[in-house]
């Protein structure tokens, strides 16, 4: 049966592709204004530039993939209480095997240089290797997202995810198709690869969604000619003759999982900057054995955040008046907590009247997150929803973790 593709899927796959062009069009610029008789002169000082690009689309595939997660969670009735918060910058400003973002930037460099050296014309040399920008750049910024989804997996308890295709799809991605795989399986790719994680608490449950793929019948719904292309012309020979579609595509090379460790500090907010070598998170779920060490490692190599309120505290600020809640000290007791303030020189840390509006709705998100980790309604009498619940979530993490920004 064909693969049911949910609304929030494609739209993350369209936004990703919008983010994948925009670097590209940065790198391309950038790779225009090069010098083909001093490529590594010329292009060396435009690199910061492309990598600030590269890695902002990473930060946004990140984000892109971590809101789709909960919302398909939520429309699906898997969502669940994160036990953290997946950084979006955790994942972005290395490469796709975890290295030096500038470095695999300077690759397409290197081949140029040894594409003249062997005889090419500098011109041909130069356009060719826009070629492997475009397949570098979309695989860097894809991998960005899946390696967010592959964090988020020990985060929130579902059973496993699902593969999920965004049809054109090459052979090697069509007969993983709808696998549902434990939450800790690693997510194989290639270069170029857009398939996607999505949340599925079995394989049967999965089934029964219509999320699971015959990958014979993705076969047969394209023409000889896509089939010749996509799977190469004897194989898709081979298979519409009757082969095994698995032992066909099987024969040749298997797809790379992402790279052990990285060495690249990553985020904007210094959780894991001078700390050295790092694994990257399908190198964590090899080893943690369970989600409790999972979680616990994915914390300690900072690509997740703590579930709770922010060890950090609101931000102390000066004010003068009886603020927002005092109504100019007609409410007695904010006023009087405005007054105490005062007269002593220290605030109460849990008085929202003598906190800045900034500091409230830090607080108040907290407040809410809490009550719904509780299991009450922050709103109201009514019932906890899932909805609720994710829009409470998703505000605590922009107000309080600073996250999506």
């Amino acid at each position: 049966m064909p693969q049911t593709v949910p609304s929030d899927v494609a739209k993350h796959y369209e936004r990703v592709q919008s983010y994948q062009r925009d670097a590209l069009s940065v790198a391309l610029a950038a790779w225009g204004e090069v010098a083909p008789g001093a490529i590594s002169e010329t292009w060396e000082p435009l690199l910061p530039t492309v990598t600030v690009a590269v890695t902002s689309a990473q930060i946004s595939a990140a984000e892109s993939s971590l809101v789709s997660y909960r919302d398909m969670a939520v429309k699906t009735g898997q969502y669940r209480l994160p036990r953290a918060f997946v950084d979006p910058d955790s994942v972005a400003g290395e490469s796709s095997d975890g290295g030096d973002l500038e470095a695999a930037l300077y690759v397409p460099a290197i081949r140029a240089k040894q594409a003249i050296s062997a005889g090419a014309a500098p011109a041909p040399a130069m356009r060719a290797v826009q070629s492997e920008f475009r397949m570098l750049v979309g695989s860097l910024v894809a991998d960005s997202g899946r390696k967010a989804a592959t964090a988020l997996n020990a985060t929130r308890f579902t059973g496993g995810y699902v593969r999920m295709l965004n049809p054109p799809s090459c052979s090697r991605c069509a007969i993983l198709a709808g696998r549902w795989f434990r939450w800790n399986d690693g997510f194989q790719r290639h270069p170029q690869c857009d398939c996607v994680h999505i949340p599925a608490k079995s394989g049967d449950w999965a089934r029964d969604e219509g999320f699971v793929s015959d990958p014979y019948e993705y076969f047969e719904s394209l023409s000889e000619a896509d089939q010749a292309r996509l799977f190469g012309k004897s194989n898709a020979r081979a298979i519409r003759d009757g082969a095994d579609i698995f032992q066909v595509e099987n024969a040749k090379r298997g797809m790379a999982i992402d790279g052990q460790t990285t060495t690249a500090s990553t985020s904007r907010r210094g959780i894991y900057r001078g700390r050295g070598a790092r694994l990257t998170p399908d190198a964590i779920y090899r080893t943690a054995g369970t989600r409790t060490n999972a979680l616990k490692m994915l914390e300690e190599y900072g690509y997740v955040l703590p579930g709770g309120q922010d060890p950090q505290g609101v931000i102390r600020g000066q004010r003068e008046g009886f603020g927002q809640m005092g109504r100019g000290g007609t409410r007695v007791g904010a006023r009087w907590a405005v007054e105490e303030a005062r007269r002593t020189g220290v605030r109460h840390p849990m008085s929202r009247a003598t906190m800045t509006a900034a500091e409230r709705r830090r607080f108040d998100a907290g407040a809410r997150w809490d009550a719904v980790r509780e299991g009450r309604n922050p709103y109201g009498a009514g019932p906890l929803t899932d909805q609720i619940r994710a829009q409470v979530e998703r505000d605590y993490e922009i107000t309080v973790l600073s996250l999506y920004r």
